[in-house]
């Protein structure tokens, strides 16, 4: 796995951002089963968690941007090929389609995800009730 240095300061090639697509995925991945596990005790972590989960649906249209940029460039170059022989140009324009309604989808993801930190930001760890208040 790459680490954080490698992950924000390069270097920039295709095994170490493969590999960060991996590791955002084992991300959730392990989210998922620290909340169901008991790896998440004190309330105001939910908050913490749909904050940076808001940020990175918030940051996947510019990614999907990006990648389309670079199709548009590497096919105008001659360097896309497909394996079922389908023009480059063609393929290149239908995954540049399904990258802006993924981008789409993933401003309304930000959105919601913004709405579960807003409700949750208030969120902390119950005060136990004290044994006289308990009596009552």
């Amino acid at each position: 796995m790459p680490n954080t240095t490698e992950l924000t300061d390069g270097p920039y090639v295709d095994a170490s951002a493969t590999r960060a697509a991996d590791l955002a995925v084992e991300t959730i991945r392990y989210l998922t089963l620290a909340t169901a596990e008991g790896g998440i005790t004190d309330p105001a972590t939910i908050a913490a968690v749909t904050a940076s989960l808001t940020s990175s649906a918030h940051r996947l249209p510019q990614l999907l941007n990006t990648i389309s940029a670079w199709l548009v460039a590497a096919t105008l170059a001659g360097r896309i090929a497909d394996d079922h022989q389908r023009s480059p140009d063609q393929l290149t324009a239908r995954i540049r389609a399904a990258s802006a309604h993924a981008a789409d989808a993933a401003d309304d993801l930000s959105v919601a995800l913004a709405a579960v930190y807003n409700l949750s930001a208030t969120l902390h760890a119950a005060t136990p009730a004290t044994p006289a208040a308990a009596a009552r």
